[in-house]
């Protein structure tokens, strides 16, 4: 990998990649294209461009590659709260399926791309039977799930169609230092527990399993699927930890580690959630040797520490 395309470059995966891939060698330039209206990431390296412009463009796109001369992309770039993408359907449909095509279509027409990693979600399998397996349908109907499952398959076509070496991810619940995003469980109840506030749980949620996987093994299942895009590419695979949590357990889990007395604030919810969500990634495992390492209550303490020293 040398030159290097990151969309979605400053959220939270983004970052982590960048912070990792500047640590290589091999890893001549990477670019982050940005819009103006997200929060801006400081990043102290020669190696990478913040360059204004929208995935949304086909046309700022497309001159993207042309002057970088990509060969390896990581298509991270989405509207990935989930009531965002209820509230504004054409939004999300507009970025999350029209962004991949554009990043997809620009890279076809370069004769050096590599290796393309594109980000789908565990969400795509909605209710399907646990543990989720890539090899079930994609059926969820939400806005937000649909518009990923978009993106998903439309991604496996370029490489049945055109031979474009793509291959996709299906993450489970990333957390970690840098995650600002306080819709999700883990930081809000890290922010709320550290300002003595109580953490909000919506009554029977609490018993919802999830699987939490932390961001640095997220790093490095990317890194992972580029490198071997020789096996990787046309193919799907989850990615997740292994570990198995309910949401109440979690949330007590932070308490404790925070050593905080504080008590949780249980309200009804206005929206229905699936029940239980989690992974079989044996796939990812069995393909290229990827596994997560870094256990739920490493990841807490490690994320915790973050939190505590931002204060």
């Amino acid at each position: 990998m040398q030159r290097i395309l990151i969309t979605g470059g400053t959220g939270f995966l983004g970052p982590h990649i960048a912070q990792r891939l500047i640590e290589d060698e091999a890893c001549e330039h990477v670019v982050i294209p940005s819009t103006s209206h997200r929060s801006r990431v400081a990043f102290e390296s020669d190696k990478i461009s913040l360059v204004d412009g929208d995935v949304r463009d086909y046309g700022f796109v497309q001159r993207l590659f042309d002057k970088y001369g990509f060969d390896t992309v990581f298509h991270l770039a989405a509207i990935s709260e989930v009531r965002e993408c209820q509230d504004n359907a054409k939004l999300a449909f507009d970025t999350n399926i029209g962004g991949t095509i554009n990043i997809l279509e620009a890279a076809r027409a370069c004769s050096n791309i590599n290796a393309i990693v594109v980000s789908s979600s565990y969400r795509v399998y909605g209710r399907s039977p646990l543990p989720y397996r890539e090899e079930y349908p994609l059926n969820d109907k939400g806005v937000y799930e649909a518009s990923k499952t978009c993106a998903d398959l439309i991604a496996r076509s370029y490489f049945y169609n055109y031979k474009l070496p793509v291959t996709i991810t299906r993450c489970s619940n990333l957390y970690g230092p840098g995650d600002l995003n306080y819709s999700r469980i883990i930081p809000n109840t890290i922010r709320l527990a550290l300002n003595d506030e109580s953490p909000l749980v919506h009554t029977g949620v609490e018993k919802l399993i999830r699987e939490f996987l932390y961001i640095e093994d997220a790093v490095d299942a990317y890194l992972a699927l580029a490198k071997n895009i020789d096996k990787t590419a046309g193919e799907a695979y989850n990615v997740g930890s292994g570990e198995k949590i309910s949401i109440g357990e979690l949330v007590n889990k932070i308490l404790n580690i925070i050593s905080s007395s504080i008590r949780i604030d249980y309200r009804e919810s206005s929206y229905s959630e699936i029940t239980n969500q989690y992974l079989d990634s044996s796939k990812i495992k069995n393909d290229i040797g990827w596994f997560a390492k870094v256990a739920l209550t490493d990841g807490l303490n490690r994320t915790i520490k973050h939190h505590k020293e931002k204060e």
